[in-house]
């Protein structure tokens, strides 16, 4: 029973677009013939176009959503550095290297003494029926100062209507991150997301030259 209902779920996607192509044939094939009065080519141009944007109709917000969302990524996503700070020479090693974070550039808060936190917030950016695009942001905070020091910006987003309720994937939006992802292999992709992260730190906690 378990294996027919899995898959009855993956193939489920498959079984709608197997109904809503000969659909959209027919629906083309009306419309040439009955709507075009003039030359059997225009009927012809007429119908494959009525084709073609009925049969991208159902999905046309993940494609319109996808491209808008990179846009996004590349565009406005990223680091912004308010303030910098200066910490003295017993953080860091002989060799001018950070005691404060790990090798992934995560920071240790507690060698800090606990003067700084991430805090997250997620706002909606775009929220309708087409398109579910959300603000994600980390903020690193001082508590001592109560000031904003970085800010890390990013977003996420629903995949169109179709993918969000009929995939039979456990996922059903993406983030900034898997769009980079999707330019670069594993391995390169791991160490640019490391680079980047402790390029952030060190943009905000330099060596004090005192």
């Amino acid at each position: 029973m378990d294996t027919l209902l899995g898959f009855i779920v993956l193939t489920g996607p498959l079984f709608l677009i197997v109904l809503w192509v000969p659909m959209c044939l027919a629906l083309a094939f009306l419309v040439g013939k009955k709507c075009i009065k003039k030359s059997l080519t225009l009927k012809i141009a007429g119908g494959i176009a009525v084709f073609l944007i009925m049969l991208l109709f159902p999905v046309a917000d993940e494609i319109a959503g996808r491209i808008y969302f990179n846009h996004l990524c590349e565009t406005e996503a990223g680091v912004k550095v308010y303030q910098t700070i200066e910490l003295p020479a017993e953080y860091w090693d002989e060799e001018g290297k950070p005691l404060f974070m790990n090798s992934r550039g995560v920071l240790n808060m507690k060698l800090l003494g606990d003067r700084f936190e991430w805090k997250r917030q997620i706002n909606p950016y775009i929220n309708n029926f087409f398109l579910r695009i959300n603000n994600y942001q980390r903020v690193l905070f001082n508590k001592q100062t109560l000031k904003v020091i970085g800010e890390k910006n990013s977003f996420s987003r629903d995949f169109g209507w179709i993918l969000t309720n009929f995939t039979p994937a456990p996922n059903k939006g993406e983030g900034c991150r898997s769009v980079l992802a999707r330019k670069y292999n594993d391995e390169d992709f791991e160490e640019l997301e490391v680079s980047k992260e402790k390029d952030f730190v060190l943009q905000i906690f330099t060596k004090s030259t005192n």
